[in-house]
């Protein structure tokens, strides 16, 4: 596994500062949300694997640009299908919700209303 960037690292900052402040205002938003973030790292990581595993020729050699792009066109693909109906991050968003404290939560907000 490669390390990640500086460039890398800024977008996962600036998506979890993101994340917080929906977090205070939509509690259980932000919660799909990470969930979702959460498959689509899993998904990212599996298709890496996946090319790493394929069989490479020489005959075109694979440029730096290659790899951007390749890794660009994993992250997109794995943000597209992650969060749907019926997916991982579905799945865990709904057992999250079953837990003590989000229905502790659903509570409190019930409550305030």
């Amino acid at each position: 596994m490669t390390g990640i960037s500086v460039k890398d690292f800024t977008l996962y900052y600036q998506n979890l500062e993101q994340l917080r402040l929906l977090e205070k205002k939509h509690p259980l938003k932000a919660l799909k949300k990470a969930c979702a973030e959460f498959e689509s790292l899993i998904w990212h990581e599996i298709l890496k694997e996946f090319d790493r595993a394929m069989i490479k020729s020489d005959l075109i050699p694979e440029t730096l640009e290659m790899k951007f792009y390749k890794d660009y066109l994993y992250q997109e693909i794995a943000e597209k299908i992650s969060g749907k109906p019926g997916s991982l991050g579905d799945y865990l968003y709904k057992t999250l919700l079953k837990t003590t404290y989000f229905k502790n939560f659903e509570k409190k907000a019930d409550k305030i209303k």
